[in-house]
C-alpha cells in the first residue's frame, strides 16, 4: 500500500468489503504493508469521486474518501469500524544488501505480529502493493517490500487468525492464476480459500485463508455481501458486477 493509492476506485471496493465484514462482527486487523510513494501514476483512478451516483454502494464511505489523502486519514475517520492498524512503513529499499534487508523485514514483521495478534483482531488483512512473492523467492530481494509472503501469512494463521490479502492477476494465464489463488494451501494446514475479485480500474482480488471451523460463517457473509449493490450489476451499462466470487 502507498499513500498515493488512497481514494482510488480500488480503495473504494476494498473498504466496502472490509466495512461490511466489520459490520457483521468481524474484528479487522490491517497491516498496510506501507511503502513509500514512488511518483508513478498508480492510484490515479479517482474520477469516480466526482460522480455522485457511485455513492449507491456505500454513501458514507464514498463521502469520507473524498477527504482522505493518506492511510492515517483512513484510520482517524474509522472507515473500518473498530479496526486495529499496523502502520509502520516497510522500507528495505535503501538497505545495503540482502542481509540488512532481511534484518529490517524480520523486525518489522515481529512488530506487526505483536500489534495485530494481541489487540483482538479476528481477520488480518494484508495490503501489499503486488500480492505474494513466489514461494521460492526470498523477501530480501530488491523491491521485496512490495509483497507479502506465505510465511508471514502463515504466522498469523498459526496464531489462530484468519487472513485475507490483496493480490492482482497481472499477466498470469488461467492455470497460473488458479495456482496463485490456492498457494496458501501449501503452508497453512486445513486452510479454506475464498477469492473475491473487484473489477474496476485494474483487476484486484482478495484471497481469504480461513480456518476450517469458521469457513461456513465467512462463506455465508461473503454471499450476503454479494447480494448487496457491490455484487450487483455495475451502474454503468454492460458492466459486470463490481465484485464477483471465484
Amino acid at each position: 500500500m502507498k499513500n498515493q493509492y488512497v481514494g482510488d476506485i480500488g480503495d473504494y471496493g476494498k473498504y466496502g468489503l472490509l466495512r461490511f465484514l466489520a459490520g457483521k462482527g468481524i474484528n479487522i486487523g490491517v497491516n498496510w504493508y506501507l511503502t513509500k510513494d514512488d511518483g508513478s501514476k498508480d492510484g490515479k483512478f479517482k474520477d469516480y469521486l466526482s460522480k455522485d451516483e457511485f455513492g449507491c454502494y456505500d454513501n458514507e464511505l464514498f463521502k469520507m474518501l473524498k477527504t482522505c489523502k493518506c492511510v492515517k486519514d483512513i484510520e482517524r475517520k474509522q472507515i473500518i469500524p473498530n479496526a486495529v492498524f499496523f502502520s509502520d512503513t516497510l522500507n528495505t529499499s535503501s538497505a545495503e544488501g540482502r542481509k540488512e534487508r532481511k534484518a529490517i523485514r524480520d523486525e518489522w514483521h515481529k512488530k506487526a505480529m505483536k500489534k495485530l495478534c494481541t489487540d483482538g483482531a479476528d481477520l488480518i488483512f494484508a495490503d501489499p502493493d503486488n500480492g505474494t512473492l513466489n514461494p521460492y523467492t526470498k523477501p530480501s530481494i530488491a523491491n521485496g517490500e512490495k509483497y507479502t509472503t506465505l510465511e508471514e501469512l502463515k504466522a498469523y494463521y498459526n496464531e489462530g487468525k484468519d487472513v485475507v490479502y490483496y493480490c492482482h492477476r497481472a499477466r498470469r494465464n488461467d492455470a497460473k492464476w488458479a495456482e496463485k489463488k490456492k498457494e496458501l494451501e501449501q503452508v497453512c494446514q486445513g486452510v479454506k480459500i475464498i477469492v473475491l475479485t473487484f473489477h474496476r480500474g485494474t483487476q484486484r482480488s482478495y484471497i481469504f485463508g480461513i480456518h476450517p471451523e469458521r469457513y461456513k460463517n465467512y462463506d455465508k457473509l461473503i454471499n450476503e455481501f454479494l447480494k448487496t449493490d457491490w455484487g450487483k450489476t455495475d451502474i454503468e451499462p454492460k458492466k459486470i458486477p463490481l465484485f464477483t466470487k471465484e
